[in-house]
């Protein structure tokens, strides 16, 4: 008796192994239906001049979509090509970044202007998958959507094939159960954007442009789920070989966070100097390119954030030789 029991326990779990394997095999490139936003690429030279500052500054995309061959200079704040390739090797797989310049059979040159815009603001890929959730843009205003597709537009277009994605068993789980929809925006974005030194351009640049919580919030490293508070730090972003960094609290507690210790003045110096710390992830000279009353209105939004007492560390903590 206690062998069949054994037996009929044995070919429960192997059902329920094999059921869950096909499930996790069948939700692997899944598509969805998500709107187009009405984005229409532009010429006209405000909008571009607009796009330039998201795209090289504001938002940054050099950092992930430069040439990897060429990331010393777009370290640096150069204008480098978007086409893709770098690689973050973590526990869902190798993920690689894609060729966002107009060539049309290597990147986004095949895709609509409305394609381009939902992948942004829905998470949808052009081919109707969900996209991970890297790029965490879906609040940009349509007045910001409409400039970075036009700059996306006027790049010179770079013929690069990226490898796909390559998931780790973790990783096919990941995509099918915690990540398996494409995440669209909290709220109704806005039509036009906020301008000025403002709390209310500020909160428009730190939660939907810049991303300020995206790194300065812990995370579970196999998830991507915020784990700990807002703006509170966070501690063990991979540094390869050389260590891991811990992007600091960012908010107004006297005593562990930033804000606590600087003045909006200092804030501003701050942001101008660049880069302080040799090969800090933040991409520091793309950031001393903004304009000093954006920089003020995340100064002023990030007071009114709650104060968290977090000390998260050194910055970089070298690895153990």
């Amino acid at each position: 008796m206690f062998k069949k029991i054994l037996v009929w326990i044995g070919a429960f779990v192997g059902i329920v192994v094999v059921g869950f394997a096909i499930f996790v095999a069948a939700r692997q490139h899944l598509k969805f239906d998500a709107p187009l936003p009405p984005v229409t690429a532009s010429t006209d030279t405000a909008v571009l001049a607009r796009g330039t500052y998201l795209v090289r500054h504001l938002v940054a995309c050099t950092d992930c979509h430069g040439d990897p061959a060429r990331r010393a200079e777009g370290a640096e704040g150069k204008e480098i090509p978007l086409s893709g390739g770098h690689l973050w090797d973590i526990p869902p797989g190798k993920i690689y970044a894609r060729n966002i310049t107009p060539d049309s059979a290597t990147g986004i040159g095949g895709a609509s202007d409305g394609a381009i815009a939902r992948a942004l603001r829905y998470g949808v890929g052009i081919d109707g998958r969900a996209l991970l959730p890297f790029m965490e843009f879906q609040g940009l205003s349509d007045e910001d959507l409409a400039a970075i597709v036009s700059y996306l537009r006027r790049q010179a277009p770079v013929h690069h094939a990226v490898p796909m994605h390559r998931y780790t068993l973790l990783g096919k789980v990941v995509k099918a159960t915690v990540l398996a929809n494409p995440v669209g925006p909290k709220e109704t974005p806005l039509k036009v954007s906020p301008r000025g030194a403002s709390v209310e351009n500020g909160r428009y640049l730190v939660e939907y442009v810049s991303n300020c919580w995206a790194c300065h919030t812990q995370r579970d490293m196999k998830t991507g789920a915020l784990t700990g508070p807002r703006f509170g730090g966070a501690t063990g972003f991979d540094a390869g070989t050389e260590g891991s960094w811990s992007p600091p609290n960012i908010t107004s507690d006297p005593e562990t966070g930033r804000l606590g210790q600087l003045t909006e003045d200092g804030f501003v110096a701050r942001f101008q100097a660049g880069r302080a710390i040799p090969n800090s992830p933040m991409p520091w000279p793309n950031f001393a390119g903004m304009h000093e009353d954006d920089l003020r209105a995340i100064y002023r939004y990030l007071k009114t954030v709650p104060a968290v007492k977090r000390d998260v560390g050194p910055a970089f903590v070298e690895a153990k030789k």
